[in-house]
């Protein structure tokens, strides 16, 4: 048959008979799917191991604060550091996802579906962080502590510990990454303990911290575009 006349092939006709753009539904339609989504997948995000985690981490930091002793500044880098693998530990639970083989079949991107459980993992991890920091910051001798650079120490952790577990979500047939995810974090901070003092990440604070605040945030760049490629890269048929 041939196509009516005045409407070319392949368009949408509008209420008002004019040629429309058949794309620009179809994206609204994508838009509402997620917006619908976003609400169930916030809830079916696993929250509670991040939590306690959390707590835990803080826990940590609270005998100094409440006995008053006086410690080195290099063992409250240490103490915090042991909160940043606690908190790191708990992210690895962000993208456990079990539903994984039907949620593969809506009609969302898988890093959009991602980014709604980072939000509320970054949220809780966020809020033991600076429950740590507040709890530490207590301390008359503390008050020299290089705190937003053992922030920016902490989110690359946290951020190793999400790309752990997207790699995890990745592999897992059943969407469950944490038992991939978490002993990839402890390796991953095996290795940088044991890094050369020319490459050492974890410094103290008259040890060349500044170079190795730039390495820092090397790796949390590098980290970030790792988990943008292995959450947007598309499966090979078959795969």
């Amino acid at each position: 048959m041939r196509p009516l006349s005045g409407v070319p092939t392949g368009d949408a006709v509008d209420a008002s008979g004019q040629a429309g753009n058949a794309p620009a539904p179809r994206r609204h339609g994508r838009l509402r799917t997620a917006a619908v989504l976003v609400w169930p997948t916030l809830r079916a995000t696993r929250i509670v191991p991040l939590l306690a985690a959390g707590i835990v981490g803080v826990a940590v930091v609270i005998p100094p604060a409440v006995t008053g002793s006086v410690l080195p500044l290099d063992h409250h880098l240490t103490l915090l550091r042991l909160v940043m693998a606690c908190i790191g530990l708990g992210v690895t639970f962000a993208l456990d996802d079990p539903v994984k083989p039907i949620a593969e079949t809506l009609p969302v991107p898988a890093w959009l579906g991602a980014l709604a459980r980072a939000v509320p993992a970054a949220v809780v991890g966020g809020a033991c962080w600076a429950a740590a920091l507040l709890v530490t910051r207590a301390g008359p001798e503390t008050a020299s502590l290089p705190y937003p650079d053992l922030t920016r120490e902490a989110v690359t952790v946290a951020a190793v510990a999400f790309l752990a577990s997207a790699v995890g979500w990745r592999r897992s047939p059943h969407g469950v990454a944490s038992p991939l995810a978490a002993p990839m974090l402890l390796l991953a901070m095996t290795v940088v303990a044991l890094l050369p003092a020319s490459a050492a990440l974890l410094v103290g604070v008259d040890d060349g911290w500044d170079a190795a605040h730039d390495r820092w945030t090397y790796l949390l760049a590098g980290t970030l575009l790792a988990t943008a490629g292995v959450l947007t890269v598309r499966r090979l048929p078959g795969r």
